[in-house]
């Protein structure tokens, strides 16, 4: 898998993982790329250092991927749901739906009024852009996060 560093035309700076540098080109050129913060299909790749394996164990999310990624470099599709499912559960189990109000509860973390907890929910680009504006970190997941707390 290769780490590309990307920006949309507004340089909102962003990751994206493909196979080949031929498979950014083709997702891109159709249109199956987009900023996770503006929702920009207009998007290209940054300078950035290579990520070289040091040793280290790799973490959840790259074993993750690179175990969907067959040698041929075609993606697993039955392993790569697997992961995601997986990465769903996560973000599930240890974090509270908030629905509507994730941007009213994200600035009651971030202005001290409320304890620090993981919450998912909803915010339109403008609710989002303001948020970011104010310093108040969150990721946008490239599915929908609209189930209720059942464990």
């Amino acid at each position: 898998m290769i780490v590309y560093n990307l920006a949309c035309d507004q340089n909102h700076p962003f990751e994206g993982w493909f196979s080949s540098p031929i498979d950014f080109e083709n997702q891109r050129d159709r249109g199956l790329v987009e900023c996770p913060i503006c929702g920009s299909k207009t998007v290209e790749r940054k300078l950035h250092a290579p990520r070289i394996n040091v040793g280290a164990a790799p973490s959840n999310r790259e074993q993750a991927v690179e175990s969907a990624t067959q040698a041929d470099g075609d993606i697993d599709t039955a392993k790569l749901a697997q992961a995601v499912a997986g990465f769903v559960k996560g973000v599930r189990e240890n974090t509270e739906y908030v629905g509507e109000k994730f941007a009213e509860e994200a600035r009651a973390m971030h202005y001290g009024e409320k304890p620090h907890k993981g919450i998912r929910g909803r915010a339109d680009k403008e609710t989002a852009r303001e948020l970011r504006e104010e310093g108040i970190e969150f990721q946008s997941l490239p599915f929908p996060v609209d189930f209720p707390n059942s464990h």
